[in-house]
């Protein structure tokens, strides 16, 4: 929603488009492999981690394992600290440290309850994400055909007036490549996850019945709402506006360098970039959220393992790996930095 701006900027509409769809395919792929395997094998951890192990080879499921560890704990300070820039759309004067200290108890009392209520958590902020990711395409399909202040029906005037692949770093055909290329790497950044879901494997009632569908969800959502999104801004904002190139290199807070929020301002809409800034919110409070459970389902798997200490495999009366969620929660605090 926000740093899609940036490979709009390097590589234009019409590349932004095209890599975020050819992402989609080895999502796919990773996607149809995971559920398969998962349903086979519904195991408490990491499965893919295991599956490492399992099916290629011991050396490599322990370094897969720690270094997913470590992904998914270093993500969780990248997200508080997000917050904070978000609140930072609106003011900047409060003490920092609140709004991470709120969140990590926070965190703490979701991921200290049983599975389903992490699970319960998950799913009304994921309707957020639904909400904000619909909401957008309706706002651009409403603007582009004039429904907007200026009742002007631009449709797609951004891809015309501006080269669609746009030169990066070089000229000619390698720069346009490179504009793509970029674009490319951006998505596969951004688009991903759908292992995420078989952290919960484990702790799922009968999950050979619920699971695959529930990675054809992931899919159709991960690739509707990118592929979506990557039309929709190429649509609403032009790679080459003045603002988007002022708000990137200026490094504006929150939802003031995404390009929803650049096209809003071209048309005079004054209260929806407040509203994309607290649904943006949402949505990074859930990331953090996610982050707190894979991380510590990962070590728990290590820990069950042997390959991590066994204090690590300890869980509560709900079924909870305590420690292993204490020390994810540590790596929180590196926001504090």
């Amino acid at each position: 929603f926000v740093n899609i701006g940036t490979s709009l900027k390097n590589g234009g509409c019409l590349s932004l488009l095209l890599a975020f769809s050819i992402w989609c395919f080895p999502i796919l792929e990773i996607t149809c492999c995971c559920a398969e395997m998962v349903c086979y094998l519904p195991i408490k951890g990491a499965p893919f981690c295991v599956f490492a192990d399992r099916f290629v080879d011991e050396a490599f499921g322990v370094m897969a394992s720690w270094n997913f560890w470590v992904l998914e704990g270093a993500l969780i300070p990248f997200e508080l600290t997000l917050f904070n820039t978000l609140i930072h759309f609106w003011t900047a004067d409060y003490s920092l440290a609140i709004p991470i200290v709120v969140e990590l108890v926070v965190y703490f009392l979701i991921n200290l309850a049983a599975v389903k209520w992490y699970g319960e958590v998950e799913f009304w902020l994921c309707i957020f994400k639904v909400l904000l990711s619909i909401g957008l395409m309706l706002f651009t399909f409403i603007t582009m055909v004039g429904g907007n202040p200026q009742h002007h029906a631009f449709g797609f005037t951004n891809w015309k007036s501006t080269d669609p692949m746009l030169e990066y770093i070089h000229v000619g055909g390698l720069g346009r490549f490179q504009g793509w290329l970029s674009c490319l790497i951006q998505a596969s950044y951004m688009i991903a996850g759908p292992e995420y879901l078989s952290m919960a494997a484990g702790e799922t009632i009968n999950p050979r019945k619920v699971l695959p569908g529930a990675f054809k969800g992931v899919f159709y959502r991960l690739s509707t709402f990118f592929v979506g999104g990557a039309l929709c801004v190429g649509i609403l904002c032009n790679a080459r506006d003045p603002l988007l190139l002022d708000a990137l290199s200026n490094g504006k807070p929150g939802a003031g360098s995404s390009p929803y929020t650049i096209a809003m301002h071209n048309m005079g809409i004054k209260v929806l970039p407040t509203i994309l800034n607290i649904l943006l919110m949402t949505s990074c409070f859930s990331a953090g959220n996610s982050y707190t459970f894979c991380s510590s389902r990962t070590l728990y798997g290590l820990a069950i393992q042997r390959r991590a200490p066994k204090i690590f495999s300890y869980c509560n009366k709900q079924v909870v790996p305590i420690f292993a969620v204490l020390v994810s929660l540590a790596w929180g605090a590196l926001a504090f930095l």
